[in-house]
């Protein structure tokens, strides 16, 4: 029996300044691990995950996540913006002990929206398992529904909610794209 291939294949691109957590949350998400140590990513790494979704009781659809973990350092801005040309979702990380990191999010949001206007955008508030604290979740909240998208916080370390992150991005991607289809 020949296995049936992904009924979706979605580009997934993840955004934020440098040493965030982007490359740890697509760590825990697609190998349930995480390094204590950090490594800047240079230019770009891709990863793939096979996931199905049930977005209708009973019924499973597959897609195929192709995750583009794109370098947050500034030199790296015009390559990131060739990266983000066709993607259906972006998940946008700060870290929440670096107030700095959050000031930029509206930047990786506009950057983002100019070449993918029509793709899903989540606001990850990253680290929240930090004692040292400096940004509230209230300001992640209000981002998000100025922006009108949707806000989750995260622990790449713990896992938490890490996973329902990449959930919630996919089904959102999915039922949008069956809609544009009819």
């Amino acid at each position: 029996m020949v296995e049936e291939g992904p009924s979706y294949v979605l580009k997934m691109v993840a955004l934020g300044d440098g040493a965030v957590g982007k490359t740890s949350c697509i760590m825990r998400y697609t190998e349930n691990s995480f390094g204590e140590s950090y490594k800047a990513t240079i230019g770009t790494n891709i990863a793939v995950k096979n996931v199905e979704i049930e977005l209708h009781p009973g019924e499973l659809s597959r897609a195929q996540i192709v995750l583009w973990d794109l370098a947050g350092q500034p030199t790296y801005k015009d390559l990131r913006s060739r990266y983000m040309v066709g993607a259906a979702i972006a998940f946008i990380v700060y870290d929440v002990t670096r107030p700095p990191t959050f000031l930029n999010v509206a930047d990786w949001y506009d950057n983002f929206i100019t070449v993918s206007p029509d793709a899903v955008v989540i606001l990850v508030a990253n680290k929240v398992d930090r004692e040292d604290r400096l940004v509230p979740q209230e300001a992640g909240e209000m981002f998000s529904r100025w922006r009108k998208i949707d806000y989750i916080e995260t622990s790449a370390k713990t896992g938490e909610n890490v996973e329902m992150m990449f959930t919630k991005c996919v089904e959102i991607a999915i039922r949008n794209e069956e809609d544009r289809l009819g």
